[in-house]
């Protein structure tokens, strides 16, 4: 279960980074703009990124 809630945690993050387009301001400056949502949950934590295609990766 804290798995997958973690996981949910992530994905909503990156969902905001897309929706309010944080990273857009840095597309013209870098050749890479890498997007991440961290989970954490006391001594847990959960890293996904996502990826140019618009996957996400964990």
């Amino acid at each position: 279960m804290l798995k997958e809630e973690l996981e949910q945690d992530c994905e909503k993050a990156i969902q905001q980074i897309e929706e309010k387009m944080y990273a857009k301001e840095y597309e013209d400056e870098y050749e890479e703009v890498f997007c991440y949502g961290i989970s954490f949950y006391k001594k847990r934590c959960m890293i996904e990124n996502l990826k140019e295609n618009g996957d996400y990766q964990i």
